[in-house]
């Protein structure tokens, strides 16, 4: 085989495990980048698109991977920047919605996440409780959206049961500020939906 040859056998087989890395992390984490994105935008258009986004990116990324950190931590990375560009990017265009009529269930199909674990099925609950669990989950999730962008990101990673020291790798701060963040921003989430509670 000559050096031309070699090389195009080596770009194919780097071609091949680039798009086997791709689809085994998006198979692995697909659920979870989705249910990322119902944190930082709210039509249902715009986080297929974010989930897109995310994609595109990971896809870029792959091989660039030096595995510093483990996959998880680098791909929850890579798509909360990619979340938080695309969030800014709909702001300044004026696409920030307030209507609650299309927040998503924090229980995905194939969700493992801690928040989803921590809910009650709702099959089991009767109606009235059923009502009630869902309006809490949509408070929580527009209570979310509306933290600051590093808060949000800080509660979703803790939603998806991350540890701080893999928060720690993605946020950029240390486990102690997290955990510092993460008191201030369950009493916010709390007290709002408190007061939302009180309103009803």
């Amino acid at each position: 085989m000559n050096r031309e040859t070699k090389a195009m056998a080596a770009e194919r087989d780097s071609e091949t495990c680039r798009r086997e890395t791709f689809l085994r992390l998006f198979s692995e984490y697909g659920a979870a980048m989705r249910r990322l994105t119902a944190v930082y935008v709210n039509d249902a258009l715009d986080r297929e698109d974010l989930v897109q986004e995310i994609a595109v990116a990971l896809w870029q990324a792959i091989p660039k991977f030096r595995g510093e950190a483990s996959e998880r931590t680098w791909l929850y990375r890579i798509a909360h920047n990619t979340a938080i560009t695309a969030s800014a990017k709909l702001w300044r265009r004026g696409k920030r919605e307030s209507a609650l009529e299309d927040l998503p269930e924090l229980r995905g199909e194939g969700s493992d996440s801690a928040a989803a674990a921590n809910l009650v099925d709702s099959k089991e609950k009767p109606g009235d409780e059923r009502l009630i669990e869902s309006q809490r989950r949509e408070w929580l999730m527009v209570a979310i959206r509306e933290l600051a962008a590093v808060d949000r990101q800080i509660v979703t990673l803790h939603l998806e049961e991350l540890s701080y020291r893999e928060i720690q790798e993605i946020a950029g701060m240390t486990e102690g500020a997290i955990a510092t963040r993460l008191t201030r921003i369950r009493e916010r989430l709390a007290e709002q939906i408190q007061r939302q509670e009180e309103l009803r």
